[in-house]
């Protein structure tokens, strides 16, 4: 066979949940309807907002052309490229849309991409791809230049088409890995708690629709042995006595007793709370991202901000910037210096007061020109700000030392 399948994916938001006949009857006789549970990882609430936090983190950041010269960094903005990444990768999403996109579909799946459409050999557009397979040709069907020549299988978002197109046409975003070509998506990696908050969720779900009563027994004092008699006595009970009928009188030669089985003796709270934890922490999101405020406060929230951005989203930052500057730069280019980067002081927004202690310290100390701190304020430069100031008599640099000089004279 001349095509090794290394990577195999295929499109799929069902994680198959196969259950016995005993977790059937003990879910059932419970309340939990287990045919109605598909086992979707995105109908997990947790997994679902720790998704949403960082996709969204990773679309409201900024993404820039940048020069890095001897003089320092050069924001490159009358490049194509520069307008195509920051502004609109292609005539139907946003570059917020896109990146949002890209981040969600790596972290549900463990690998995402870009396809790059060209037209008349100009780059005119990217768009957000379902990577379903990748395959190594390891016998040299494929003409290319590469030894191993790789293809890849995957789907428009949007779309259920499965197409395919050579590795190097494509931008390729990978998760968690082992060995930089097979990765694992956090689904896979969490399937068992996962499953566990999907269980407790459908079993809340019924006890509410149930009058948040337990489940009873009804004993019968007569022997009635046949399945069909049995049936049709408990459909008896269920059509007369369930739902909202909250008071009900027992016929004679029927006892009705609670089959109890309380939330605290379960533990429930503490079990779902562990599971939302282990979730959180492979995804890298703090527990106060999800509204658990049990054990922070105040002073340390911005740290854990700091926290968030360099313990999780730094890597992911890393990840997109190589794999852009590298398939979308010519080498020329990044010889040059040219490169992607993301603007992280986003993330860090602090409130005015802050903001201004944290300018006026760079400026005030040399760091930044008083032009450089206006830039950073959204406001206008004005005549004589490109100077750097130190509080030496708050003086500019280059005049420090000329009464000293004048006195020598």
């Amino acid at each position: 066979m001349f095509l090794n399948k290394m990577v195999e994916r295929r499109e799929s938001e069902e994680n198959s949940t196969s259950l016995t006949d005993e977790e059937k009857l003990f879910l059932k006789a419970f309340g939990v309807d287990y045919t109605s549970y598909s086992g979707s990882a995105l109908k997990e609430i947790t997994y679902l907002t720790c998704i949403k936090i960082i996709s969204e983190a990773i679309g409201k950041t900024p993404i820039y052309l940048e020069r890095e010269t001897e003089d320092g960094i050069e924001r490159i903005i009358d490049d194509d490229l520069s307008e195509l990444i920051s502004l609109r990768p292609n005539p139907y999403m946003s570059a917020i849309d896109c990146w949002k996109t890209i981040e969600a579909l790596r972290q549900h799946d463990g690998i995402s991409g870009l396809y790059k459409m060209y037209k008349k050999g100009e780059l005119v557009g990217l768009y957000p791809i379902r990577i379903t397979g990748i395959t190594i040709d390891d016998a040299g069907i494929l003409n290319s230049n590469l030894k191993y020549k790789v293809l890849v299988d995957f789907t428009v978002a949007g779309t259920s088409m499965v197409q395919t197109a050579l590795y190097e046409e494509l931008l390729i975003f990978k998760g968690f890995s082992l060995d930089g070509i097979n990765t694992h998506s956090i689904r896979d990696l969490a399937k068992s708690a996962i499953d566990t908050n999907i269980k407790s969720q459908n079993y809340l779900n019924t006890l509410f629709d149930s009058g948040l009563t337990n489940k009873v027994v009804v004993q019968l004092t007569s022997d009635i042995k046949e399945e069909k008699g049995i049936k049709k006595i408990q459909e008896k009970f269920n059509r007369i006595y369930s739902k909202s009928k909250r008071i009900f009188t027992v016929p004679a030669g029927f006892n009705v007793s609670s089959l109890n089985l309380s939330l605290s003796d379960a533990q429930f709270e503490q079990i779902r709370r562990m599971n939302i934890s282990q979730i959180a922490a492979l995804f890298g999101i703090k527990m106060h991202q999800l509204n658990d405020l049990k054990d922070t406060n105040n002073n340390s929230l911005e740290q854990q901000q700091v926290s968030f951005l360099v313990d999780t989203l730094l890597i992911l930052y890393e990840s997109i910037e190589q794999e852009v500057t590298y398939g979308l730069l010519t080498k020329e280019k990044r010889r040059k210096g040219y490169q992607f980067k993301f603007n992280t002081n986003v993330i860090l927004r602090s409130s005015p007061e802050t903001q201004m202690k944290i300018i006026t310290g760079y400026v005030s100390n040399g760091v930044y020109s008083p032009n450089e701190g206006r830039r950073m304020l959204r406001k206008n430069k004005k005549e004589g700000g490109d100077d750097l100031i130190v509080n030496a008599g708050v003086l500019k640099m280059k005049d420090l030392g000329k009464n000293v000089m004048k006195e020598g004279e």
